[in-house]
């Protein structure tokens, strides 16, 4: 059985996909306090009562961002099943926090890369559970925001396109040898290897040089 307790203050009502929490459980009295407490928050919850109804809920539905999991099921082993969904290529990767009896949590420690990201011990309260819900809303929320980065870096890489090292130029008419020997105008080469774009103009050497009539102050 989980303690109650009141939360005090508004909690912050969660927005987008990451709002989602997938609640796996098969004790009513568990699965109520999971529910009702976290649907009180503003989260929207999914709920399973067996490792395989989760497994499928992960897989065909809305790939819940967070899993509340109670490792006390009947015929579950919560750690195996918490490496289960890590080693399977075809689940989504979500946070995971996993309920354990008090006698069990004082023996385990989180294990992000195989096991759960946060541990729960047994029995908790509102006030615990509420602070490890907006600690993986918090971790999600980052990681989704580094994605984002990585992805617009990648975007703004693809886009940039970096001359260097020796460019071999023609001393009379300037153009440059690329790299299977041929010789191609300065122009060229450069939007060819660049996103520069070219707008023509005339120096004023060149200007009194082919154009002695033209004043320089009408251009």
């Amino acid at each position: 059985m989980l303690r109650k307790d009141h939360v005090g203050g508004s909690p912050q009502v969660p927005r987008g996909a990451a709002a989602r929490i997938l609640i796996a459980a098969d004790d009513g009295s568990t699965m109520h306090f999971l529910e009702s407490s976290i649907d009180s928050w503003g989260y929207e919850t999914m709920v399973v009562f067996n490792d395989r109804e989760l497994l499928y809920r992960m897989e065909r539905e809305k790939h819940p961002p967070l899993v509340i999991l109670d490792g006390s099921m009947q015929g579950v082993d919560g750690l195996a099943l918490c490496r289960r969904i890590r080693l399977s290529p075809d689940l989504p990767r979500p946070y995971i926090i996993l309920l354990t009896p008090d006698g069990t949590f004082k023996r385990l420690l989180p294990d992000p890369v195989w096991g759960p990201d946060d541990l729960l011990p047994r029995p908790c309260t509102r006030t615990e559970l509420h602070a490890r819900v907006r600690t993986g809303m918090r971790v999600i929320d980052l990681e989704t925001e580094v994605t984002q980065l990585v992805a617009d870096l990648a975007r703004a890489a693809s886009k940039i396109m970096k001359l260097g090292g020796l460019l071999p130029i023609c001393s009379h008419c300037k153009k440059i040898r690329d790299d299977s020997g041929y010789w191609n105008e300065l122009e060229k080469y450069i939007s060819d290897h660049s996103d520069a774009e070219f707008s023509h103009a005339i120096c004023p050497s060149c200007l009194a040089k082919y154009y002695p009539d033209v004043k320089d102050e009408c251009l």
